[in-house]
């Protein structure tokens, strides 16, 4: 929802690239999520990240 408003904020001001960037910003964050896997989507990847960097420190 805030990206289409933005978008749409975007065209109201004369801004059509800045509208298309958003848009391309939208989709490759979409597309980085559902390569990721379905983990990536609840915020486990970086819970994960985090207890990784603990383990390595701490043993």
């Amino acid at each position: 929802m805030k990206t289409w408003i933005t978008m749409r904020a975007a065209l109201a001001l004369g801004l059509p690239a800045v509208a298309r960037g958003v848009g391309r910003l939208k989709r490759l964050r979409c597309a980085l999520l559902r390569d990721a896997g379905h983990e990536a989507g609840r915020g486990n990847v970086v819970t994960a990240a985090v207890l990784k960097v603990f383990y390595v420190v701490a043993c």
